[in-house]
């Protein structure tokens, strides 16, 4: 072959079909007098990952995965968790409980660092918005 000369390029006669994204996006804001926190649910096929974060730029100080209790184990079993970038904070906690209510893998992804009287406001918003739209959850 000679240089500056390309092989043959052969096209494909296979047909290709395009299907919607199994991908859900959902964005939503927590107040309380004031804005709390602003938090994006990106619902995977048989996953969701929960970010969280404050008004400003977005940042991420804290990932964790909670895993939610075996089908055989009983019902009382609580779920697993663990940090996956930062320190073991609330978003360790919050993928726990969040994984063990939605029975599916949970990744929740912190920007802001919440206190022990943020934390149930954020909560509360959650639990409200989950029962709200349960379709992007």
């Amino acid at each position: 072959m000679e240089a500056g000369t390309s092989p043959r390029v052969i096209s494909s006669r296979r047909r290709i079909t395009y299907k919607p994204s199994a991908w859900g996006v959902h964005q939503f804001e927590i107040w309380s007098g004031e804005l709390v926190c602003r938090a994006v649910s990106l619902r995977l096929d048989g996953a969701l990952l929960l970010w969280l974060g404050g008004g400003g730029a977005a940042r991420l100080d804290e990932i964790a995965l909670g895993m939610p209790p075996t089908q055989e184990a009983d019902s009382e079993r609580s779920a697993l968790a663990t940090t996956l970038l930062g320190s073991d904070g609330t978003a360790t906690a919050m993928a726990r409980r969040l994984s063990k209510s939605l029975a599916r893998p949970v990744y929740v992804c912190s920007g802001v660092v919440f206190d022990r009287f943020t934390m149930p406001l954020v909560e509360r918003g959650l639990i409200a918005e989950i029962k709200s739209r349960p379709e992007c959850f």
